[in-house]
């Protein structure tokens, strides 16, 4: 009888250690020996995603678009010039400013013609240094060549006003060239012929230009 007791007790003890084993091994695995902290202020928040873009520094802008070549007389352009200045006033050439001429320009002229009678130029000059930035009024430029010009029948040295016929108006275009050369010439200011042949000189060295336009009116 006793025998009998003794085997249940030890069976009931070997099923209550296996339980005690069981139980503290599900109990490590689900810890891992260690513990989860609690989240942080902020943590678990979306993070936002912003998109920036590159600022572009713009483009120099082209100094040479603010470098243009231009001259200017003491009319507006397309106006009327002084009576002073043509034939029927003291026929004094007018004074320019000249802006901006190109930096490999090796010499400057100046050329008016009426655009009615082309072919006879009023005023010829050639060899202005172009550093020259005004031409003073009935100036000539230190070292400047001048050619024969023409009123009617009289041959005038240099500066010829515009002398219109019969009440016209008439309309002149006044030319500064950039040349790329001094010109090695040297014609007779009262020479209509050395005249054309400086006006023909300065166009085939001319490669750039700049010009002004007026009209004039004489009784």
């Amino acid at each position: 009888m006793i025998s009998k007791i003794l085997n249940r007790l030890e069976i009931k003890s070997g099923k209550i250690l296996l339980l005690c084993i069981a139980t503290f091994a599900i109990s490590s695995c689900s810890t891992d020996g260690r513990e989860l902290r609690a989240p942080g202020v902020g943590q678990g928040e979306s993070i936002a995603i912003v998109e920036t873009t590159a600022e572009t520094t713009p483009a120099a802008q082209d100094t040479s678009l603010q470098a243009i070549f231009t001259v200017t007389g003491t009319w507006l352009d397309g106006g009327a010039i002084d009576t002073r200045h043509t034939c029927s006033g003291a026929n004094i050439s007018p004074s320019l400013q000249i802006f901006n001429a190109p930096v490999d320009a090796a010499s400057l002229a100046i050329t008016l013609i009426d655009l009615a009678a082309p072919e006879k130029p009023l005023w010829l000059l050639a060899n202005i240094s172009p550093s020259e930035t005004s031409i003073q009024e009935g100036g000539l430029p230190a070292g400047a060549i001048i050619g024969a010009t023409a009123n009617g029948t009289k041959i005038n040295s240099g500066y010829s006003g515009p002398c219109g016929t019969g009440n016209e108006m008439h309309e002149y275009l006044l030319v500064v060239y950039a040349l790329d050369q001094m010109l090695e010439f040297d014609p007779d200011p009262k020479s209509l012929s050395d005249s054309r042949l400086l006006y023909e000189a300065i166009q085939s060295s001319a490669f750039d230009s700049a010009e002004t336009r007026f009209f004039a009116q004489t009784p």
